[in-house]
This record gives C-alpha cells, sequence and structure tokens, in this order.
C-alpha cells in the first residue's frame, strides 16, 4: 500500500513539474528571440531591437547632416543625427528621453547640436503600455572611423544600459540644403509671381521628401526573411534600394500579427496536450484508487477472518475451562 501512495505522488510532482516548465518556456520564448540590456553595458547593432527594461528600443539609422550655415558651423567639424524608435511593453507609463543617450568618439563625451534653432534635436515620451514613439538626436562631433551611442536609462525599475558602435560607411550623407530647380518657361505669358510659386511648392516638397525617414534595404530585407519565415504562402522578395518609414512600419506590423498568430497556435497546442495529460493522469489515478480499494476490501476481509477466528479461539478456551 505505501509503493502505491509512493507512485501516486511521485505522479503527481511530475506532472506539476511539467506543467510549470512548459508553461514558463512558453511565456519566454517570445522575450527570449529579442536581445535584453542589462545592468553591464553591451554592444548592440543597427536595427536590432532590444528589450531595454520592458521597452523596446531600436537605433533606426544614423546620417550626416549638412543643413547649416557660417552661424551654426559645428565646433568639431561633422554632425550626425541618429534615429530612435521605441515601444512599450510595461503595464505602468513609462518616460523615455534622449538625455537618457550619449555620444562618444574614443570615450570622449560630445555635445548635441541644435543647429539654427533651438528644440529640433531631443525628444522626451511618456509612454503607455504598447504606445510606440520615435525621434532623432543631433551631435557635434569630429571626423572618425568609429561613434559610439550610450544608453543609460532607467524606464521601468532596473537601470539598464546599452551602446550601439556606429561605423562610419554605416552612416549615410543627407543634404538638406535647399535645392534650387529652374522652371522653364512654358509661355512668354507666364508672370514672374506664377514662376515664384512653382519654384516654392517645389522646394517645399523637397524639404517634405528630405526629412522622411527611410531605412537601408539591409534592415527591410530582415524583416522580409522574418516574414518568409513564418508564412507558407507568398514569398517576399528582397529589395534593393531604401524604404520609407510607412513601407518598414507596415510589413514589421504584419511580422508581429504572425508572430501573435504562431503564439497562439502553440498556446492552443500546449493546452491540449495538457488536457491529454490531465485525462491520462485522471484515468491512471482512477486505476490506482480501484487497485488501493481492492487492497483495503481484501485487508479488511483477512482482519475480519483473524477477529473471527480469534473468537472461535476464545470461546474454546472458555469452554474449556
Amino acid at each position: 500500500m505505501k509503493k502505491l501512495l509512493f507512485f501516486a505522488i511521485l505522479i503527481v510532482c511530475i506532472l506539476a513539474g511539467c506543467n510549470t516548465e512548459s508553461k514558463e518556456k512558453n511565456t519566454d520564448r517570445k522575450e527570449d528571440s529579442k536581445s535584453k540590456a542589462t545592468s553591464t553595458m553591451k554592444n548592440f547593432k543597427i536595427g536590432q531591437v532590444v528589450d531595454v527594461d520592458g521597452v523596446d528600443v531600436k537605433l533606426a539609422k544614423v546620417e550626416y547632416v549638412n543643413n547649416y550655415d557660417e552661424y551654426s558651423e559645428p565646433e568639431n567639424g561633422r554632425v550626425i543625427k541618429v534615429y530612435l524608435k521605441f515601444k512599450n511593453n510595461n503595464e505602468d507609463q513609462v518616460l523615455i528621453d534622449s538625455t537618457d543617450f550619449s555620444m562618444k568618439v574614443k570615450d570622449e563625451n560630445y555635445q548635441e547640436w541644435y543647429g539654427n534653432t533651438e528644440g529640433d534635436s531631443g525628444f522626451s515620451h511618456q509612454l503607455n503600455k504598447g504606445n510606440t514613439g520615435s525621434g532623432f538626436i543631433t551631435y557635434d562631433v569630429p571626423e572618425s572611423d568609429t561613434y559610439t551611442l550610450e544608453m543609460d536609462a532607467t524606464p521601468n525599475f532596473e537601470n539598464v544600459k546599452a551602446k550601439w558602435d556606429i561605423n562610419k560607411e554605416d552612416i549615410k550623407e543627407v543634404s538638406n540644403q535647399q535645392i534650387n530647380n529652374s522652371v522653364s518657361e512654358s509661355s512668354e505669358n507666364n508672370s514672374a509671381s506664377e514662376t515664384e510659386d512653382v519654384e516654392e511648392t517645389d522646394t517645399e516638397k523637397e524639404e517634405e521628401e528630405s526629412d522622411e525617414i527611410t531605412y537601408p534595404e539591409e534592415m527591410y530585407n530582415t524583416l522580409v526573411d522574418e516574414y518568409n519565415e513564418l508564412t507558407d504562402g507568398e514569398k517576399m522578395d528582397h529589395v534593393d534600394h531604401e524604404v520609407f518609414e510607412i513601407e518598414y512600419d507596415q510589413l514589421e506590423a504584419r511580422v508581429d500579427e504572425l508572430y501573435n498568430k504562431k503564439m497562439e497556435e502553440e498556446d492552443q497546442a500546449f493546452e491540449e496536450e495538457m488536457k491529454k495529460q490531465d485525462e491520462a493522469y485522471e484515468k491512471e489515478m482512477d486505476e490506482i484508487d480501484k487497485e488501493y480499494e481492492e487492497e483495503m476490501d481484501e485487508i479488511d476481509k483477512e482482519y475480519e477472518e483473524d477477529m473471527k477466528q480469534s473468537e472461535e479461539e476464545t470461546t474454546a478456551e472458555d469452554e474449556a475451562a
């Protein structure tokens, strides 16, 4: 009987352990796919999603800035602009601020560059759960083959650190200076004011296009690979050019949706497997209970026979006396 009880307890412990371990692995699957920042300064890549105490942080791209004049010229010779994106996965609201970041060249810190007007560089986002944000910071730096963007932040509860080494070849050369396009005269009757309106419209359009964020083909193609791996349908082809932010965000949303669908399917399969294990466990426990009852019945029967025999012996002794 003791062996049966020990066997029953052992089965309960094993199934409970498997249940807990499987649920923990299922919960952590998606989190493990992200790189995590810790209290130790770790190095990450441009375009890599980093889990910063429950906040997704991504250095999207880096550009040189050239739209300055002699009055706002950088003291150190160059201006670089870093684009960052964020998503809060915490239950509570978090603060993400540009002061959490710093730029270093050969371990020396360099100041932000504000250009002709204050407030162009920097950001401060109060992000609720599931909300996203983006922004850029410009820095006044010397010419160098390598730059290092460092982060030291406490968005939720833990202080975490991260850094990105930016190679010179990773930085895009962009000129934001106004481009004056000549406008051909369609007729000698076109007035000077009409020509000025056309030039102003073209210039505004060029400025809008130059301010729109784009992503390098390598980053977009990484998303394409993820999408192709997650879908059994028509596969996407790689691109050989930069893509606009809206294109990148749309594909990223599709990839997230596929990940969520995959997780739901895995959760459903996990629940079905656990249901089967529970049913098998109940069946096994029923069999153990049945064997236990049969054994107890046998013990009771033996006990009753022993008691009966004992009474008969006592009666015989009394009669003999």
